[in-house]
């Protein structure tokens, strides 16, 4: 299939998909090195970035940060015993419910978070224009095609985006 065969509209939005694509890849490239270099997996980062960014009132439980991290429960609870064993998070039994895990950042795990972040920081005032130019041309392009399309052709695609949204994480 050629360009021509795609249609001017949907060649612009893949090229908008593709290059916001190609800027959050190259953030999440860095991200890992980062954390490589801070002799960490990037999923313990990732890992101690949950636990200490929590929302307010919630636990750091092992089913709170599978769901965060898009990981299995028994994947998150390896994670924890290796992130334990280095010192970087630790393990309290929940007040409430005594089965449950609670997982909290240690001071090593925080002086490390604590330069993971700064470092992510300053690396997002470079990633971060090129990454929001490219959501805004994702949105102009969307918003330009919803303009010129019929509204019959609208209606039918609207279910599916809701139902693909309903399926996420609450």
């Amino acid at each position: 299939m050629t360009r021509n065969d795609i249609g001017p509209s949907r060649t612009t939005l893949l090229q908008a998909l593709a290059e916001f694509r190609f800027h959050l890849r190259s953030f999440l490239r860095f991200s890992e090195q980062v954390a490589q270099d801070h002799h960490l997996r990037p999923r313990q980062h990732q890992l101690l970035l949950q636990i200490a960014g929590i929302p307010e009132g919630r636990l750091a439980t092992i089913n709170f940060l599978a769901e965060r991290l898009g990981l299995r429960q028994n994947s998150v609870v390896e994670l924890a015993d290796r992130s334990v064993a280095e010192g970087l998070v630790r393990r309290d039994e929940d007040a409430a419910d005594r089965r449950r895990t609670v997982l909290s950042v240690t001071g090593k795990g925080m002086r490390i978070l604590d330069a993971l972040s700064a470092s992510h920081a300053r690396e997002l005032d470079e990633f971060g224009p090129g990454l929001i130019r490219a959501l805004e041309r994702i949105k102009a392009v969307r918003t330009a095609s919803a303009s010129t399309s019929r509204p019959s052709a609208l209606a039918s695609e609207a279910p599916a985006s809701r139902t693909h949204r309903a399926k996420g994480p609450r």
